[in-house]
C-alpha cells in the first residue's frame, strides 16, 4: 500500500513533526510504502531522504488567513493572503503529478490547517485523510474563507478524519461519522520500567511560546508562588523565543517581578526527555491544547504534572481517571489553584506523589504509543482502501 503524508513544517520538535515520525516508524511493520511532502528542504528533510523514503518538497502554506495583529501585518495582509492562495494552488496541482507518477493510493495530510493534500488528491481523484491535530480558530488560525468550508471538505466524498482527542472530533462536528476516527497520538515507544531520577529540582515548561500555550498565566502564579518562600523552585521553560511583542511581554515580566534568577528559558532543547526526567513537575498550562505531547512524554519519563483541567489534556486527564480510578496528575482550573499547588509539590515530601507517577506511567504505557497508534491508522487505510479500490477480476 502507498501512502503519501502531507505535512505542515519540517520542524523537528512540532509535535506535529513528531507524531509523524513516531507513525513513519509504527508502520514498518506493515507493508506500507510512505512518500512525504514538505513545505521546504529544512529541518527532517535530509533524515526522510537518508532513511531512503521518498521525499519532496514544495512551497506552500496553511490554508489559513495571514496574521494581522500589527499595523505592519495588515498593511501586509491583502498581499500575503493572495501570496498564499497562489503558491497554494501551484503546490497541489505539482503535488498531484507526484501523487500520480508515484501510483499513490491515499494521501493522509498531518495537520488539519494545511489543505494542498487535499487538494491534490482531489485532481488526483484520490482518497484523503485530515489528520486533526488543532482546535484552529480557538488558537488563532482562521480557516479561508471560512470554518464551513473546511467542514464541507470533510463531508466531502472519499474524505475521511482521524482526529487525535473525542473532544477535537466534537469541535468539529463529527462525532458519530462513519468516516471519521478517534486515533491517541503515538508518543513513543512502550516502556517497561519506569525512569528514576537521582533528583527533582525545578519546575517545567514545554512548548511553543505563544499565548495559547498559557506561558503567562504560569509565569503569573509563579510570581505569586515565589513571594511566599525565600527559595523558590526555579523554573525552566524550554521551546522557542521568536522575535514577537509576546515574548518581549514574558521577559519583562520576569525582570520586573525579580524572576529573572529564578526563571531560565533553555530555547528549543533537543534532549527534552532528560529535562523531564530532572523535573520536580512539569506544568501544562495550555488554554485549547489538541492533545499535549509532552504531558504524555514526561509522565513516561516519571515527571509529575500539573494540568489545566482543559480541552485535549483534560481528556487525558479523564482517561487517566478511568483507567486506574484514581488521578494521575495534580488538575487546576483558575491561577490561585496553579499558586496553591506550586506551594505544595514544592514543600511536601516527594515521595508524596509517586503514586501519581506509577498511575501515569501505567496510562500512557497502555494509551499513547507508537505501536497503538499505528495499528490503528493501518486498520483504517486498509479499510479505505478496501471501500475506494473495486475488487480485482
Amino acid at each position: 500500500m502507498k501512502v503519501a503524508y502531507v505535512l505542515n513544517t519540517t520542524h523537528a520538535n512540532s509535535g506535529a513533526t513528531k507524531a509523524f515520525l513516531l507513525i513513519l516508524k509504527g508502520m514498518k511493520r506493515f507493508d506500507l510504502q510512505p512518500l512525504v511532502i514538505v513545505p521546504d528542504k529544512g529541518g527532517i528533510y535530509s533524515e526522510l531522504q537518508q532513511q531512503g523514503i521518498p521525499v519532496f518538497a514544495f512551497s506552500y502554506r496553511p490554508h489559513t488567513y495571514p496574521y494581522a495583529r500589527t499595523w505592519s501585518e495588515i498593511l501586509l495582509f491583502l498581499p500575503r493572503l493572495l501570496a498564499r492562495l497562489f503558491v497554494n494552488g501551484r503546490a497541489a496541482r505539482q503535488i498531484a503529478k507526484v501523487l500520480k507518477a508515484a501510483q499513490v493510493q491515499i494521501v493522509h495530510t498531518n495537520v488539519g490547517v494545511v489543505k494542498v493534500g487535499y487538494q491534490a488528491a482531489r485532481y488526483a481523484r484520490l482518497p484523503h485523510i485530515y489528520h486533526i491535530r488543532e482546535y484552529a480558530s480557538l488558537a488563532g488560525f482562521h480557516y479561508i474563507p471560512g470554518p464551513s468550508a473546511f467542514y464541507r471538505q470533510l463531508l466531502a466524498s472519499d474524505s475521511y478524519s482521524v482526529c487525535i482527542t473525542k473532544d477535537i472530533q466534537r469541535h468539529y462536528k463529527m462525532e458519530g461519522h462513519s468516516r471519521s476516527s478517534v486515533v491517541y497520538d503515538g508518543v513513543f515507544q512502550r516502556k517497561a520500567d519506569m525512569p528514576q531520577a537521582s533528583q527533582r529540582t525545578y519546575f517545567l515548561f514545554v512548548g511553543r511560546i505563544e499565548p495559547v500555550k498559557g506561558l503567562d498565566q504560569l509565569l503569573d502564579a509563579y510570581a505569586a508562588y515565589s513571594a511566599q518562600t525565600a527559595q523558590p523552585i526555579p523554573l525552566r521553560v524550554a521551546g522557542m523565543l521568536p522575535d514577537t511583542d509576546y515574548c518581549k511581554s514574558l521577559r519583562r515580566f520576569v525582570v520586573e517581578h525579580g524572576l529573572d534568577g529564578s526563571v531560565h528559558f533553555l530555547g528549543d532543547c533537543d534532549h527534552i526527555d532528560q529535562q523531564m526526567l530532572g523535573a520536580k513537575a512539569i506544568i501544562i498550562p495550555s488554554l485549547h491544547e489538541g492533545f499535549g505531547f509532552c504531558m504524555p512524554e514526561a509522565m513516561q519519563q516519571g515527571c509529575l504534572a500539573i494540568a489545566r483541567n482543559r480541552a485535549g489534556t483534560k481528556e487525558q486527564l479523564d482517561n487517566g481517571l478511568a483507567s486506574e480510578g484514581q488521578e494521575i496528575a495534580l488538575r487546576y482550573e483558575t491561577t490561585e489553584q496553579l499558586v496553591q499547588l506550586l506551594c505544595e509539590v514544592a514543600t511536601h515530601p516527594e515521595d508524596e506523589y509517586d503514586p501519581y507517577r506509577e498511575r501515569a506511567f501505567r496510562v500512557v504505557n497502555r494509551l499513547y504509543t507508537m505501536e497503538q497508534c499505528s495499528q490503528q491508522l493501518y486498520s483504517i487505510y486498509q479499510g479505505i482502501a478496501a471501500f475506494s479500490c473495486p475488487p480485482q477480476l
